[in-house]
């Protein structure tokens, strides 16, 4: 028989801090061990917490047992080196065990750990190095050569390929042998950082967010309501643990006691649909571009793979209606989008844990026990189907970041009014559900209108040639600006004569004449962070 689930009304009026503080084995009032939350307290049952598979065809399962002791040795580690509480760790890692064991670690030491994504060059590493002013550095033989060639103060620990390090770094792997697989966990106050998560900001150098220690209960009610995070699900968030939404989905699994798959590899989409028929997986936490990939195969490719997915979760982008009406249609599963940032967490969602109508193409409504609005500069709330920023109201039990690090100007402007924004647009409808409309940087302001990519790229997307779209603002003399348009076709379409105009007619069609396209320009791949976020400046630098 099928769960009963509340209405979304019930939810919200039942909804107590109280359950997420039971799941973790929190107390109100008590400071917190991350380390003995998240694998510690799972230890001695034999069970498994992560299946990880190599790049280069190598697989290895990883208890609780084996995490707990691993993490407790490299935390042992560091304390050699001098690390102490409220030191920082980074790591340059990629999608490997190491990267799990240097997190947790580095908790259990009292550090706060700064993940540096594997995508970054000397420069950007150099930045958040000095940045942060971190104590050591984590890092992999693979990504050696792009660590710069002085970092002061810093220790280098490097997973080596076969054991012997050099340039005065320390090896990973011989480093621990030998060390205590016992010690104590260093604790926190729920207010004091972690982690500090470094944002590409649109203007300025990158800003460093402090998430604090509290953020396993702060997104609690995502676990619960929106990922709808099971004890005999089969767990796969294919995001890097590196980053926001990928460290919020290992971590708040393992501190469940559910085990996790990754790969090292960032899947492809043909990769994908393999691994989630080979292993079972039924509950997937992805991006909107893996999502696009996959139905870019086709409806043959996709209906060739036994996929028994119940739950598939959708973040770091907006997710398009068109691939929500697709994955209904071969899965018979509705992908839910979410909504979350470094600074907010996971605030607004589809949840399928709730009894809920989703409208495709919307990020959904405010999860229980969070406050979110559509505010004005002056942190008033506008009108139903007006824009404006995002806002949530900071709750007393339920925060997640603690503004930026040694940057109070900055963590001044978040406020506005008794609200904090961060410069992403929406609107919400009569229902109450948000609609992305962009960054503040990214509206188009065309003729006195102010024009959404999200909702413009979505129109190019109902043309069954087109696999991805971005769209950005080009100076016009007598608009002030007009919409370009970039596109990416799916394999096998070509640039046909009149296809543009197909294409701007989908979206006079769709939402508007006064937002369509009137430049497009056809690209064999849209530039794109690490993480799959489509970099709308790098095209506006175009």
């Amino acid at each position: 028989m099928p769960l009963s689930r509340p209405t979304y009304a019930e939810a919200r009026a039942a909804f107590r801090w109280a359950a997420g503080f039971r799941a973790l084995g929190w107390a109100p009032t008590a400071d917190v061990s991350l380390g003995e939350t998240i694998v510690d307290r799972h230890a001695g049952s034999g069970r498994r917490a992560l299946s990880w598979f190599g790049k280069s065809g190598s697989c290895r399962e990883f208890t609780f047992d084996e995490l707990s002791q691993l993490s407790t040795r490299f935390a042992n580690l560091l304390r050699s080196l001098g690390v102490g509480k409220g030191d920082r760790v980074a790591g340059f890692l990629p999608r490997v065990p190491e990267a799990i064991v240097a997190m947790l670690g580095s908790w259990k030491a009292g550090a706060i750990y700064v993940p540096i994504f594997t995508g970054f060059g000397s420069d950007a590493i150099g930045y958040r190095m000095a940045h942060s002013r971190a104590r050591v550095l984590c890092t992999h033989w693979e990504y050696r050569d792009r660590v710069p060639p002085a970092l002061p103060e810093a220790t280098i620990v490097t997973v080596t390929r076969d054991g012997e390090a050099s340039r005065g770094d320390i090896s990973f792997w011989p480093a621990l042998e030998g060390r205590p697989v016992l010690g104590e966990s260093a604790r926190y106050r729920r207010d004091e950082p972690a982690v500090i998560l470094y944002t590409s900001g649109s203007t300025g150098p990158p800003k460093g967010v402090k998430i604090a220690a509290n953020f396993l209960l702060a997104v609690d009610p995502y676990v619960t309501y929106a990922l709808d995070l099971r004890q005999d699900d089969v767990f796969w968030p294919t995001g890097d643990p590196g980053w926001g939404y990928g460290l919020v989905c290992y971590m708040a699994a393992l501190a469940r006691g559910v085990p996790v798959i990754s790969h090292e590899a960032a899947p492809t989409a043909a990769l994908c649909l393999e691994r989630l028929r080979d292993l079972g997986v039924t509950n997937l936490a992805t991006t909107p571009t893996l999502l696009r990939g996959i139905m870019a195969l086709g409806a043959e490719a996709v209906r060739r793979h036994d996929v028994r997915v119940r739950a598939v979760g959708s973040c770091r982008e907006p997710l398009n209606a068109e691939v929500v009406t697709f994955f209904r249609e071969h899965w018979g599963v509705t992908v839910m989008d979410h909504y979350g940032s470094s600074e907010f967490g996971l605030p607004i969602g589809n949840l399928r844990a709730v009894d809920m109508t989703v409208k495709p193409g919307s990020m959904g409504l405010p999860l229980p026990g969070c406050d979110v609005a559509v505010v004005d500069d002056s942190g008033r709330e506008v009108p139903t189907g007006a824009v404006g920023q995002i806002g949530m109201r900071p709750d007393a039990e339920g925060y997640y970041s603690l503004g930026y690090r040694e940057d109070p100007e900055r963590t001044r402007e978040l406020a506005r009014d008794d609200w904090v924004t961060i410069g992403d647009l929406a609107r919400r409808d009569a229902d109450g559900y948000f609609w992305f409309e962009g960054r503040a940087d990214d509206v188009i302001k065309s003729a006195g209108y102010r024009i959404g990519p999200f909702e413009v790229e979505s129109a190019i997307l109902k043309h069954p040639a087109v696999a991805e779209a971005a769209v950005v603002g080009v100076p016009d003399a007598l608009r002030g600006q007009i919409v370009k348009a970039y596109v990416v076709l799916k394999p096998g379409c070509g640039v046909a004569p009149g296809l543009d105009a197909e294409i701007a007619d989908a979206v006079k069609t769709h939402v508007g004449r006064h937002q369509y396209p009137r430049i497009i320009e056809f690209l064999a791949e849209l530039p794109k962070t690490e993480t799959g976020k489509i970099q709308r400046f790098r095209l506006r630098q175009r």
